[in-house]
């Protein structure tokens, strides 16, 4: 199951929870119905049973309520991550990146090119980037002196060269992970490389009581592979089917 699948599970389950906490409050807020209107049972003095039993009730209902509201709230949270994120396993990481890194660098380009024409006062050529020269002036007019004389400060440009080296950098390390796992596939379905510590890829996630047994023997997950000392290598993998 690679990461986005279990992050749409758990959008599945936190919607599940909170129709289950909605169907409960319902039905608990239900328990008054016929007393609404009821003036006396509402505003008789005294303790009533019955109604503390319909208060105790209602508030519970609003508590599974609340506790709905706050699985949508998750729910929301993690759709939002999966629409905007890009997750090394999936099957088109690389192009997403890539079509990431394209458009940032369109950005970065649109950005450097704005600096320049405004600089030059080319009202024709900012006009062609869809841009108003006296706009940018007035705007720079009311954010004072602070900001500099050009509409898009270095630090725009220098964040946006980081994503995008960031990206490339990914890109990299995803080419690196499927080659590996390509590896562990051709080598029977695992590869070890390295001398005292050493890198263990599965072609394959492996049963739980291997991933129990590496991380029992200090091993740690990182980039698609287990690392750990090979001293401490599970029996299971002491004859590896593949091995660098």
């Amino acid at each position: 199951m690679t990461r986005r699948e279990r992050l749409e599970h758990r959008v599945e389950k936190r919607r599940e929870w909170a129709g289950g906490r909605r169907d409960k409050a319902a039905e608990l807020f239900a328990r008054g119905d016929k007393y609404r209107g009821d003036h006396a049972f509402n505003t008789q003095p005294g303790h009533i049973p019955e109604r503390a039993r319909v208060i105790a009730a209602t508030e519970r209902g609003f508590e599974h309520a609340q506790m709905a509201d706050h699985h949508d709230s998750r729910a929301a949270g993690l759709e939002v991550q999966l629409d905007h994120s890009v997750f090394s396993d999936d099957a088109d990481a690389i192009e997403q990146l890539e079509q990431r890194i394209a458009k940032n660098e369109e950005k970065r380009d649109h950005m450097k090119r704005v600096n320049v024409l405004f600089k030059r006062g080319d009202a024709a050529g900012l006009s062609g980037l869809g841009v108003d020269l006296e706009t940018l002036k007035c705007k720079l007019a009311e954010a004072g002196p602070y900001w500099g004389d050009k509409p898009h400060l270095p630090y725009e440009l220098t964040n946006l060269g980081a994503r995008i080296r960031a990206d490339r950098e990914r890109i990299e390390d995803i080419k690196r992970r499927q080659s590996r796992t390509e590896m562990a596939a051709a080598s029977g379905g695992i590869v070890i490389e390295g001398s005292d510590w050493v890198r263990v890829t599965f072609a394959e996630k492996p049963a739980r009581e291997m991933l129990d047994a590496l991380r029992a023997a200090g091993f740690r997950w990182g980039a698609g592979s287990w690392v750990g000392e090979r001293a401490k290598l599970p029996t299971a993998l002491s004859v590896p089917t593949g091995e660098r």
